[in-house]
């Protein structure tokens, strides 16, 4: 393969890259994350206490169902 049918070949497969970038781009719709979108996101963790010492799925249930109505009607 001489030089210059080496290069066209590089310059070939480059243009086709930039053109299969470009199609990705356009095709896809750009999903933003909480930075950017803008919003908030909380992490809460159950402990067991001393009063409650087992957790049940039933309360936490409950503490998810009122913090999630707090936050709805804001």
């Amino acid at each position: 393969m001489t030089a210059r049918r080496r290069n066209l070949f590089i310059l070939l497969l480059v243009f086709g890259l930039l053109l299969v970038s470009g199609a990705a781009i356009v095709t896809n719709e750009t999903q933003f994350g909480l930075d950017l979108e803008g919003g908030v996101s909380l992490v809460y963790e159950a402990t067991p206490t001393p009063q409650e010492p087992v957790l049940e799925e039933e309360a936490i249930e409950r503490a998810i169902e009122v913090i999630r109505d707090r936050i709805d009607a804001l």
